[in-house]
């Protein structure tokens, strides 16, 4: 607040932008608006922003695989790919409870149709044997297409991808765990991207340990 005498302002009442003036007794006083920012913070935006900070903390256990997933080497489309795909796929009770079916999680999107894909993790052998088979050629579907598996280990929060082989023959593959991954806290997907890197499918989730 100022209080000032001006045989100019004399007199000046109103608003201007975030100013206010006005006569207090035979003073002139200029004070500055209060700017209050409204947070409700109601339920829904609780749930909303409790889903967002689980999908942002997941995101990080996949890094490795968006780019491929979601054909693009920008961080931030990866990102946005990634919250828009799974933000739904967080439930958010009224108690404000949190469940993610980890199995249920998109690391990829795209037109063509998803490939088929089996896994099963072999816990004593520390193994995930992946098995494919190859598709009859239709739109969305390519003999060339690659194959990708991914391997997630829920404690760590860390994956790998697997390059498998192509849509157009089918095939078996062993890829032995990394020294300090749990064998019986894995999540398995896969999902099939073009052979110009351009155009990618959905994300199949094969199986869990």
């Amino acid at each position: 607040m100022a209080i000032f005498d001006s045989t100019i302002f004399r007199d000046l009442s109103g608003s201007v932008g975030n100013v206010t003036a006005y006569k207090l007794g035979d003073k002139q006083v200029v004070r500055a608006k209060t700017f209050i920012v409204r947070d409700p913070k109601s339920l829904a935006q609780l749930k909303q922003r409790l889903r967002m900070k689980v999908v942002v903390k997941l995101r990080w256990g996949f890094v490795g695989v968006l780019p491929l997933g979601f054909c693009t080497s920008s961080n931030k489309a990866c990102l946005n790919g990634f919250l828009r795909e799974n933000i739904k796929k967080v439930e958010v009770d009224d108690d404000l409870n949190v469940t993610c079916d980890l199995l249920s999680l998109s690391l990829s999107a795209g037109e063509l149709a998803l490939p088929s894909i089996r896994a099963e993790v072999r816990v004593e052998e520390r193994q995930v044997v992946f098995r494919w088979e190859r598709q009859p050629l239709m739109p969305y579907m390519f003999k060339d297409d690659r194959l990708y598996g991914v391997v997630y280990e829920s404690d760590l929060r860390k994956c790998r991808g697997v390059e498998l082989g192509t849509r157009g023959i089918s095939g078996e593959l062993a890829w032995k765990l990394p020294e300090k991954w749990d064998a019986g806290k894995l999540v398995v997907y896969g999902f099939a991207v073009s052979a110009d890197g351009k155009k990618a499918s959905g994300t199949l989730g094969v199986c869990r340990s």
